[in-house]
């Protein structure tokens, strides 16, 4: 098999799992949805369910390149209905590239004012834990990195996101 043709299998595989894991959206749906312009993603992305903006995060996050991590901002506009699918999310994560992004989302959410995550004791600890569990060092690295910033730059930010519709 060559190069070319292990990478598109391997693409292809891990769009299948993610898919299985985040239960939110198809391939075919992100795909179409990351063919749209920046702007447009954005202006659009908050009409989806909570579930499917979760499971576009993750497909724009861990299978597109470069990753899409300007719709972490328009995810955290959902307030504490994020904040609660994040939670059910935790201690289910079976993958260290969905925990990381749990900590992206919760860290934004925090970042913009939207929920007191550093003063959630229970969330943190259940986000730490599965952190724990990492089994690939860099990837919990960057965790621990998003855990370290929750409660440093809240006031950085204004939770107003006019780009996200």
């Amino acid at each position: 098999m060559s190069y070319r043709g292990a990478l598109l299998l391997l693409g292809m595989l891990l769009g299948m799992s993610l898919v299985s894991r985040a239960k939110a959206i198809e391939v075919s749906a992100a795909r179409t949805f990351f063919r749209q312009a920046t702007s447009e993603q954005q202006k659009t992305f908050r009409q989806y369910t909570l579930e499917d903006q979760f499971g576009l995060f993750l497909f724009g996050s861990q299978v597109r390149h470069p990753p899409a991590l300007y719709l972490a901002r328009c995810f955290a506009l959902n307030g504490s209905s994020a904040v609660e699918l994040l939670r059910a999310r935790l201690g289910a994560a079976s993958d260290d590239l969905t925990v990381r992004d749990i900590a992206v989302l919760l860290a934004t959410i925090d970042e913009m004012r939207i929920y007191d995550v550093a003063g959630d004791a229970q969330l943190l600890n259940a986000l730490r834990n599965d952190i724990a569990r990492m089994r690939d060092d860099n990837w919990r690295e960057v965790a621990q990195q998003e855990v370290q910033n929750i409660g440093r730059f809240r006031s950085r930010h204004t939770p107003l996101s006019p780009e996200c519709g």
